[in-house]
């Protein structure tokens, strides 16, 4: 299946700081959602059917890339990493 994949500043920023639950798999704090397309790996927030409305409505959501069989991978971040995400890109406003 083709998908189009986004990403948010803020929807990743919130994922970082809660658990969060996508299409009914649960992810821990921390956990980072990966897609590799067209050969470099990409931190997502949501992905859809190609051509088909993300489901967030962020406003800082921007399409980062599509793909066919896309390889997926989850990374979990230690606590100091996501401290330190989380202050960087809060200061990067």
């Amino acid at each position: 299946m083709e998908e189009d994949f986004y990403f948010s500043k803020k929807h990743f920023l919130s994922g970082l700081m809660l658990p969060k639950s996508i299409d009914g798999l649960m992810m821990k704090r921390g956990d980072v959602s990966l897609a590799k397309i067209n050969g470099v790996w990409k931190k997502y927030t949501e992905s859809v059917p190609r051509g088909r409305k993300p489901l967030s409505n962020h406003d800082d959501l921007v399409l980062i890339g599509s793909g066919k069989d896309v390889e997926i991978e989850r990374e979990q971040l230690s606590p100091d990493q996501i401290e330190t995400l989380i202050t960087g890109m809060n200061n990067n406003h």
